[in-house]
């Protein structure tokens, strides 16, 4: 079982978490392109049990999915750097920025999500399955 560790710009909140990925995926949600200033962000699910942080105290900012559950982004209170999501429904999982892993090269996304928010001028790979909003039977 690999152990993948990450963290800030600033390096003041590190992580690790542990497992594989049970879902890899670019998010093309207006809250994920307002958080990160880009069209779209990498992400990974990872199983919370396997995740914890190893130095420092994240911040969280709380808001509601259109869908209605919370969704909670833990960010760094000195950088900013975004650094994880948990969905008030799925607290067993935590979404990892993939960009925030010390080596982020084994990332393969499995799908697009939320493609219905994604930017005209975005290239999306063709070759990678795109969904309007969350994929049906993914509930993680």
């Amino acid at each position: 079982m690999p152990t993948r560790t990450g963290g800030c710009l600033c390096g003041a909140v590190r992580y690790e978490s542990g497992g594989e990925p049970r879902f890899s995926l670019l998010c093309h949600c207006r809250d994920c392109q307002r958080q990160s200033g880009a069209p779209h962000i990498a992400a990974v699910r990872m199983s919370a049990a396997d995740f914890r942080i190893m130095r420092g105290t994240p911040r969280h900012y709380v808001t509601k999915s259109d869908s209605g559950n919370e969704v909670t982004r833990a960010f760094c209170g000195s950088c900013g750097t975004a650094l994880y999501v948990q969905v008030s429904t799925r607290l067993d999982i935590v979404g990892v920025r993939v960009c925030t892993l010390d080596d982020p090269t084994w990332f393969r996304p499995e799908a697009h999500v939320f493609a219905k928010s994604a930017q005209p001028w975005d290239c999306l790979d063709p070759a990678v399955p795109r969904f309007e909003t969350y994929p049906v039977g993914k509930s993680y």
